[in-house]
């Protein structure tokens, strides 16, 4: 009996992964599609007024195509009280904790440059995006839900929109 009650349990589908994609917003072009672990990602980049290297941490808010910044830390004290103007600096380390409140955005867009050398850390991989969308191209970084990631869905290009022979193939889950 027991069994019998635990079946719609034990036969439920897994809830897809998201799926990060970062799109081009000059050409449209899916650019990279990597599934996310609960951690999420950490866009880092160099300070461009006070050097040092700041990382904002996001993660997939569960069940919502939505980004949720929950950590910014930098390697540059100076660096973090520009982000701190509002927030308490807190040493962590041989970094600086801003200790902001959380935020929700559905979708990131971030001007990649040769000054901040934009890169995306994704658990053991780093993704540099100048190669990606070159000096001073926008990019859009947003989630998609596994499967389910396509553009009558959601109204952005997925990974089922990117060119044959792009850098979207590793892991991607659509």
């Amino acid at each position: 009996l027991a069994l019998l009650l635990a079946w719609p349990i034990l036969a439920a589908p897994a809830a897809p992964r998201p799926i990060l994609v970062a799109t081009d917003l000059d050409t449209g072009r899916v650019l990279l599609c990597r599934p996310l672990a609960a951690d999420g990602f950490t866009l880092a980049f160099d300070h461009s007024m006070y050097g040092g290297e700041v990382r904002e941490r996001f993660v997939p808010v569960t069940g919502r195509a939505t980004l949720r910044r929950v950590e910014t830390t930098t390697a540059n004290a100076a660096a973090a009280e520009y982000y701190a103007y509002t927030a308490p600096v807190v040493r962590d380390g041989a970094r600086f904790r801003v200790d902001v409140p959380p935020l929700e955005l559905p979708e990131l867009v971030v001007r990649v440059d040769r000054v901040g050398q934009h890169r995306l850390l994704i658990g053991n991989e780093r993704l540099d995006l100048l190669p990606l969308v070159g000096d001073g191209g926008p990019l859009r970084l947003a989630i998609a839900a596994g499967g389910a990631a396509g553009s009558a869905a959601t109204g952005r290009p997925s990974c089922r929109d990117a060119p044959a022979g792009s850098p979207v193939a590793a892991g991607e889950a659509t």
